[in-house]
């Protein structure tokens, strides 16, 4: 493979999945304005690294840079992060002074669902994947380094929980 057929590889499949590692980058950093910055530097890292037959796995490979990506911004920044097998939490209360500054809910969970911005920060990463970016749970293991099994255990609490809570909220309100 020449390199001019390689970039335009690389190129088709930047093309494709640009908007879900921003999106991803988004969700983990809660609507930091570095996302996109973030994404050009998984896209820098992952040309850096590119192999052709990774083609058929590159949304795995790349979201798994841009986790990582994310990682290293809360470290480099100073900001504290809990890193404990393959899961990312901010060590701060999600209602703290300092997570208001940077977004309001509505913006940055879906359709500023209360229910869903509730459920811990590894729930809400694995359904975001799931159900936002539609990624199926075999390159949802490869991301984040859990089994399909466990995967599937996570989402089924969550959408349980989020199902309680919109029930809960419902009879509240009416």
């Amino acid at each position: 493979m020449t390199s001019r057929e390689h970039l335009a590889e690389f190129s088709l499949l930047v093309e494709t999945h640009l908007n879900s590692v921003v999106r991803y980058v988004s969700f983990l950093m809660r609507g930091n304005d570095d996302a996109k910055d973030i994404a050009q530097e998984v896209f820098l890292k992952a040309w850096q690294q590119f192999d052709p037959q990774l083609k058929h796995s590159f949304r795995a490979w790349v979201m798994r840079i841009a986790r990582n990506q994310v990682i290293d911004r809360y470290r480099r920044k100073g900001l504290p992060v809990w890193y404990a097998g393959d899961s990312i939490e901010k060590v701060l209360p999600a209602d703290s002074e300092s997570d208001k500054q940077f977004f309001s809910e509505s913006e940055f969970y879906p359709e500023g669902l209360p229910a869903f911005s509730r459920l811990p920060v590894q729930q809400r990463e694995i359904v975001f994947m799931r159900f936002v970016e539609q990624i199926p749970y075999d390159e949802i293991s490869r991301i984040t380094g859990k089994s399909q099994d466990a995967l599937r255990k996570i989402v089924s609490r969550a959408v349980l929980t989020i199902r309680k809570e919109v029930a809960k909220d419902a009879m509240q309100q009416g």
